[in-house]
């Protein structure tokens, strides 16, 4: 019969006890040169037990907390499989959500049962979700555009922010309708409108195949400018060509609807700063003294003319015929030497 010496049998029970419990336990030594018989290899047994179960726990415990990176445990026991797969599912469905948060919503799992279905219709829902936000984005955008100069809207797309800028060589664009305010009188709303609709989208199409860049309406006046916010050589050119463009334009507009417009254009060229105003409502705006002149050159010119400063005039001598006109007393500058651009084609 074996003799088991009482204090072996105690340190094994004690053993097996923290184990069923999942308590820490220190490994079972045995005294030096203690016989090779059943009760050493009851001790070597439940060692390795209680070695691999603190493992797993081990391994359990990291795959808790988020750390996929843990090295799966050594054991072959079911347990330890469970375990393994589990951390191989983890893994993949970690790289499948990585893949989703970059946008591919195409992804899908099927080796978690009931859990795969509830993760497949949430990535179908988020692909949903994810059409509709990009849709509205593609709305905001364009809008932004339209309200804005390209690079103005890049800028505000990417810093939210823009900064006030100067550009030395802008030339600018100021017409307005003749006797605008008794015609509207006696134009219903809706008329009304369309008609502006109708002037301003072929003046907006005219301005952008000259490389102009309309800034804003006020009722019936029109403010353009080229040479910024992109910067062009030949902005008075440009400009110029435009205007004329838009004249003519007009006059054969005028041959055929029934509604009969005519408008006075004045364009100077200089320095402007331009910058985004406001922070709910968006508008890009010009300012400076070149604007004012341009203004004063409008309302010193005559129906269906163009008239020209002489800073202007001098950029686009070679390709216009102009008549100048006797120096004209404008308010804060004194007299101006004004030039008509003649625009029979």
């Amino acid at each position: 019969m074996l003799n088991i010496p009482e204090e072996d049998i105690d340190r094994i029970t004690e053993a097996v006890y923290r184990l069923l419990k999942g308590r820490a336990f220190n490994p079972i030594k045995l005294p030096e040169g203690y016989p090779e018989n059943e009760v050493a290899q009851l001790v070597r047994y439940v060692n390795a037990l209680c070695a691999d179960q603190a493992s797993l726990a081990g391994f359990a415990s990291a795959l808790s907390r988020g750390d996929l990176e843990v090295e799966p445990p050594a054991g072959s026991g079911a347990s330890a499989q469970a375990l393994k797969n589990l951390h191989a599912n983890l893994r993949h469905l970690t790289w499948k959500t990585q893949q989703i948060a970059k946008g591919d919503f195409s992804q899908q799992v099927d080796f978690m049962g009931g859990f795969s279905e509830a993760f497949n219709s949430m990535t179908r829902q988020l692909d949903e979700a994810n059409a509709i936000i990009l849709a509205e984005k593609e709305k905001s955008e364009a809008l932004l555009r339209n309200i804005l100069p390209a690079n103005i809207a890049e800028q505000l797309k990417e810093t939210g922010t823009t900064v006030p800028e100067l550009f030395e060589n802008v030339t600018v664009f100021f017409s307005d309708l003749v006797g605008f305010t008794n015609t509207s009188s006696r134009l219903d709303p809706n008329t009304l409108i369309a008609e502006l609709n109708d002037l301003f989208t072929h003046f907006d199409n005219i301005a952008e195949a000259h490389h102009c860049e309309r800034i804003k309406t006020i009722g019936d006046a029109y403010l353009a400018v080229c040479g910024m916010p992109e910067p062009d050589p030949d902005h008075a050119r440009n400009m110029v060509r435009a205007a004329v463009e838009m004249v003519r334009w007009l006059e054969a507009r005028n041959a055929e609807a029934p509604q009969q417009w005519r408008m006075r254009v004045g364009i100077h060229t200089g320095p402007v700063v331009g910058a985004v105003v406001g922070i709910k409502k968006y508008i890009y705006d010009v300012f400076g003294d070149t604007i004012n002149t341009a203004s004063r050159m409008e309302s010193n010119s005559e129906p269906m003319r163009i008239n020209l400063s002489e800073s202007t005039q001098r950029l686009v001598c070679g390709e216009f015929n102009f008549t100048e006109r006797p120096a004209v007393e404008v308010k804060g500058k004194g007299p101006m030497r004004m030039y008509f651009v003649e625009t029979a084609g």
